[in-house]
């Protein structure tokens, strides 16, 4: 049985709305990646700093007059991004790409990071190869994807923030985050639970051994009523901040479930913390199930050492979903 219903989030204050927000968006000059400028000067909002990284291979790097030159595709976008208003930065640096997006990102005191993705293969790998998917489990920064097959040409459409839970601190991570993007935007937010039966209490325990469908009905019902109360708390809490908030409670795989309830207008975002071997994604493959398959950006918030450490511990024979 779930005991999702005692559980709290906790949610520290968020940012102040009128603070103003640094956005690192890296760029290679493909068309794919120009799909994230839309929704960089979204989240920066009227007066916020993007900073445009480009990083190049040190055997491409050509020197004129003591500074590198400026790739063609930077240079178009920061004169695009001056025009709408916004404070543009460049940068082109020299390395391997991920180490130095995440670097600059920490060193230069971006808020975000926010950057395109684009399937390849049965595999759906990230633009660039594997760097953003690097970008995503080691920065200490909120990471955006945005996938370039599914962004559409002009200014981003942003209409609401939903926010998949689970119950566990760790979850909840991600709450202070979509606070304060929706105090700042004047964004709602809609919070979603899944409920997958099936993994807590399979149908079939064994040969010829089944569950009757009314204890399964029950239980299903059971974490349900757990789940919205769990939810209400923390509506509640963001509610009280100004924010409007919806709270829906979802059946089925957890990242089915959520991209069935999500619109390409929408914004996900949900806590990530690496693991070992081929779980890098809080929730086993549901952060990257999200990244890959839905139309909809997602934001990835790295969970501190301390929610992470306590998750590694709560997982130990746990799944049900989010």
């Amino acid at each position: 049985m779930s005991n999702a219903g005692a559980e709290k989030a906790s949610l520290p204050l968020a940012a102040a709305p009128g603070e103003p927000v640094r956005i690192l968006l890296p760029l290679d000059g493909s068309d794919g990646a120009g799909a994230a400028i839309p929704y960089a000067a979204a989240l920066a909002g009227p007066g916020g700093t993007i900073v445009l990284l480009t990083v190049i291979s040190p055997g491409a790097l050509t020197v004129e007059h003591g500074e590198a030159p400026l790739p063609a595709a930077m240079n178009e976008a920061a004169r695009e991004l001056r025009a709408g208003g916004f404070i543009v930065e460049t940068r082109v640096l020299t390395g391997k790409p991920a180490d130095i997006i995440v670097q600059s990102a920490a060193n230069g005191g971006a808020d975000m990071i926010v950057m395109a993705s684009q399937g390849r293969g049965a595999v759906g790998r990230l633009l660039h190869g594997s760097v953003a998917d690097r970008v995503a489990r080691e920065a200490t920064t909120p990471v955006m994807v945005v996938r370039a097959e599914a962004a559409g040409s002009g200014p981003a459409a942003i209409s609401r923030l939903v926010v998949p839970l689970d119950g566990s601190p760790l979850s909840a991570e991600s709450l202070p985050v979509a606070a304060s993007l929706a105090q700042r935007l004047g964004l709602p937010i809609s919070l979603a639970r899944v409920v997958n039966i099936a993994e807590l209490m399979p149908p079939v325990v064994g040969m010829g051994e089944a569950i009757p469908y009314q204890i399964y009905d029950e239980t299903e019902a059971e974490m349900e009523k757990a789940a919205g109360e769990y939810l209400d708390g923390v509506a509640s809490t963001l509610r009280a901040r100004g924010i409007a908030v919806r709270a829906t409670v979802l059946s089925g795989s957890p990242a089915s479930a959520i991209i069935d309830a999500t619109q390409p207008d929408d914004i996900i975002v949900l806590c990530s913390h690496e693991r070992s071997g081929a779980l890098r994604w809080l929730m086993g493959s549901v952060a990257e199930q999200l990244v890959r398959g839905d139309d909809c950006p997602v934001i990835l918030v790295p969970a501190s050492n301390e929610a992470a450490a306590g998750e590694e511990g709560r997982s130990q024979g746990r799944g049900h979903g989010i």
